[in-house]
Order: C-alpha cells, then sequence, then structure tokens
C-alpha cells in the first residue's frame, strides 16, 4: 500500500514538474565556480546533516558540473541552477549497522547550497531546501 501511495505522490509532483528549454540552459546563471574539492566538500557536509550518525558516512562521489533541478510547482520550487555533485553514501542506522549505499545529489549555487537530497528505499530523491 505504501508503494501505492509513493507512487500516486509521485505522479502528482511531477506532472507539475517543468523543465528548462534550451534557451533557459544556454542563458543560465550558474553561480560562480566551485571546484571539485570545494563541491565534494560542501555535499559531504550537508549529506551528513541529514544522517543519523554522519561519523560513519562513507562516500563515493561522481563528478561535479554544472546542472539544474527542475521547477516543482505544487512545492512553490522554481528552476534551480548550479553546480551539481551526485554520488553515494553509505552510513550506519539507529542499530550500529550500515544501511546500504544510497544516491544523493547536492545543487550548489555561489558556494551555497540550494537543494539536496538523499534517495529513500525506493529510488526516489525528495528535495530538501534550505
Amino acid at each position: 500500500m505504501y508503494k501505492l501511495i509513493t507512487f500516486l505522490l509521485l505522479v502528482v509532483i511531477t506532472s507539475c514538474a517543468s523543465y528548462p528549454d534550451a534557451e533557459e540552459i544556454a542563458s543560465a546563471d550558474y553561480g560562480t565556480y566551485v571546484s571539485p574539492s570545494e563541491c565534494k566538500s560542501i555535499a559531504e557536509a550537508t549529506i551528513k546533516f541529514g544522517l543519523k550518525d554522519p561519523s560513519s558516512a562513507v562516500f563515493s562521489h561522481s563528478s561535479c558540473s554544472t546542472g539544474y533541478w527542475n521547477s516543482v510547482p505544487i512545492m512553490g520550487l522554481p528552476i534551480a541552477f548550479g553546480y551539481m555533485q551526485t554520488g553515494t553514501v553509505n552510513a550506519k542506522n539507529s542499530f550500529g549497522g550500515y544501511v546500504g549505499a544510497k544516491g544523493y545529489s547536492v545543487l550548489i549555487r555561489n558556494g551555497n547550497v540550494i537543494r539536496w537530497c538523499i534517495n529513500n528505499e525506493d529510488g526516489l530523491c525528495i528535495q530538501n531546501t534550505y
């Protein structure tokens, strides 16, 4: 039942999402440059914030590159451009066991995190904002 509700909620939310067109992408302001090492550092600090045991986190990072997060009008979130750091994180849960690697995404603009998420059990990336 939980998966059905999650699926229906996802359909409703994504049906409202809008994607940038080629012109918006070409003219987008991604903010100040963020080096790969800065990108990783900012992403790790952000993702650790959402973990039960931050000190146990084991990261595997993909490359940091310019990117965007689609708008979600139902949540009042416009399209956001910046530097996207993605990867996986594995950390301990409340019982002290590692939960397995989960994907994460962090959008950084002008050195600040705009949006971030850690994938849930169903692989859905539920957005968090600051």
